[in-house]
């Protein structure tokens, strides 16, 4: 990683911060410590913990180097609409990291990335991506970015708004970051009417996660393991018949991928179904909306408003591409 810090900045003051033994020490002296050469400004324990340790257990579950497939690329290409064949020298903020699945691309492609994670997963992406140098790494609040403002050329944030106490003030504080006439590249959960219904009208998930999340963090992997070995078996066995999994899913909250993703076997479709069931059930904020929703709050930024904002329907739910007027 990019052992260079200079230019992040207090999240709180947004002042310099000054360099000191394992922290970051801003001009009121407020110490932010630097964990395993991450500086974190968040506390250890907050409202994402479950995906901290979610993605330090799946740590390469979905990164394109490890799978051998374009997943992680084809998403990001599709979310950047064109802009990602052209990203060499350019600076990206990434918002949300995870374990780095779209921070390998960023790189590979040739971008100076700036890459925040409200969890510990920047622990998981340090360990994949941490040798770059073009990477700075840290773990902080969507809400308070340490990094400078109107510098950056993409600002991306995938699979996160959704999980954020106020996806519109997230999405402000993200515009912010955006340097005029560059790009903003977001997704976000989709509103659908199915997801408000109980079973076996609507979809099973909602219930299943009502009961995980009170349970005690450390314990809800467990349990959602146990979900998601119960219902696989059969999933697996009745695959090919649309007309199973569609009833199945009344039932069962395991998210179910084949054969849309590609993987390679059963072995790696119960790893991404397993993974995602855990984030689907463990998530402390769960919103949601239209693409007519996403579309017209994108107008409503300031100081400058989304120019032309291009929302469709994607894997995620919403996807959106705007430019900051230059």
């Amino acid at each position: 990683m990019n052992s260079d810090l200079s230019h992040l900045l207090d999240p709180a003051r947004g002042g310099p911060l000054t360099p000191a033994a394992d922290a970051l020490i801003g001009a009121d002296g407020q110490r932010y410590p630097v964990v395993a050469g991450i500086p974190r400004f968040v506390p250890a324990e907050n409202y994402a913990r479950a995906f901290g340790l979610q993605w330090k257990r799946f740590p390469k579950t979905q990164l394109d180097s490890h799978t051998g497939l374009r997943l992680s690329e084809d998403r990001l290409a599709r979310c950047m609409r064109g802009e990602l064949a052209d990203l060499a020298g350019k600076r990206v903020l990434e918002a949300g990291s995870g374990a780095g699945r779209f921070t390998e691309v960023l790189l590979k492609r040739g971008a100076t990335v700036d890459s925040f994670d409200y969890s510990a997963a920047v622990e998981a992406n340090a360990a994949n991506n941490g040798g770059h140098p073009k990477l700075t790494l840290v773990q902080a609040d969507i809400r308070r970015i340490p990094f400078p403002r109107a510098s950056y050329d993409i600002v991306v944030c995938l699979g996160v708004l959704q999980h954020t106490p106020d996806p519109d003030e997230s999405i402000r504080c993200l515009w912010e970051m955006v340097k005029p006439g560059g790009a903003l590249v977001i997704d976000h959960y989709r509103r659908k009417l199915r997801n408000y219904l109980p079973p076996p009208i609507g979809v099973a998930g909602m219930v299943y996660r009502w009961a995980v999340l009170r349970l005690p963090t450390e314990h809800q992997f467990a349990v959602v393991k146990r979900v998601v070995d119960f219902w696989f078996p059969l999933m697996w066995r009745l695959r090919d018949s649309k007309l199973a999994q569609f009833v199945i899913a009344r039932f069962s909250p395991v998210v179910m991928y084949y054969p849309h993703f590609g993987l390679r076997d059963e072995a790696m479709y119960y790893e991404w179904m397993l993974l995602d069931t855990h984030d689907a059930l463990t998530d402390r904020y769960k919103h949601r909306r239209t693409l007519g929703e996403m579309r017209r709050f994108l107008r409503t930024l300031v100081p400058a408003p989304a120019s032309d904002p291009v929302v469709t329907a994607g894997s995620n739910g919403v996807e959106a591409f705007c430019r900051k007027p230059g």
